[in-house]
């Protein structure tokens, strides 16, 4: 099921019937400012969806074969709307002054469209993530994008990327927001998509 539009994605979240949480927040007929409730919601309820039909599916069924089968097509198509209603909600921006996704999260979306390997680095001394880490691990060349050495407070809190190139020569700044550590919140759509075409430029991607 493809999701375009809020209307469609509130129709969707109604055929769940919750009464309580963000999905029925949603089923109520508005969107959220930020969308991380409802995206770990729906998470969830996707995990839970592919888990049942994995069981339906082992070869020791019920006795009543067709009730089986029909248990099968159900959670088929619940997980089949649980794929959309998370796709519609991953590709949403939250209202930045209220944002309580993690700071990367964006940042990692962006990368993850244009192909660029990412994940988290972890400090070991600060037993954290403290920067996203982008391109492939076994090259010698990666850009490292530090948020303030911590990435995983909100993005309300946010204040700017620093992405470094790391090469066996040493390291260089390929990106640093305005004002950094001191960004703008309002600037940090337009920021994160400038920090990732310095990424990708550093990269050759």
């Amino acid at each position: 099921m493809h999701i375009e539009t809020t209307g469609h994605a509130i129709a969707a979240a109604r055929d769940f019937g919750t009464t309580t949480g963000p999905l029925s927040e949603l089923a109520g007929g508005e969107a959220p400012a930020c969308f991380g409730r409802l995206g770990l919601e729906v998470g969830r309820l996707l995990s839970e969806s592919r888990g049942t039909e994995a069981a339906l599916h082992e070869p020791d069924g019920p006795d009543d074969e067709v009730l089986f089968e029909r248990g099968k097509t159900e959670m088929a198509e619940i997980t089949l709307a649980l794929v959309g209603l998370n796709a519609w909600v991953d590709e949403q921006r939250c209202v930045v002054s209220m944002c309580e996704c993690r700071a990367d999260r964006f940042l990692r979306r962006l990368l993850r469209e244009r192909h660029i390997p990412e994940e988290p680095g972890f400090s070991r001394q600060l037993g954290r993530p403290v920067a996203v880490m982008a391109g492939y691990a076994f090259d010698t060349d990666r850009v490292l994008v530090h948020h303030r050495n911590r990435i995983t407070h909100h993005v309300r809190e946010h204040g700017g990327w620093m992405a470094l190139l790391r090469t066996p020569g040493g390291e260089s700044v390929v990106y640093q927001s305005p004002d950094y550590p001191a960004t703008v919140l309002d600037l940090y759509y337009d920021d994160t998509g400038a920090c990732v075409d310095a990424v990708a430029a550093a990269l050759g991607r």
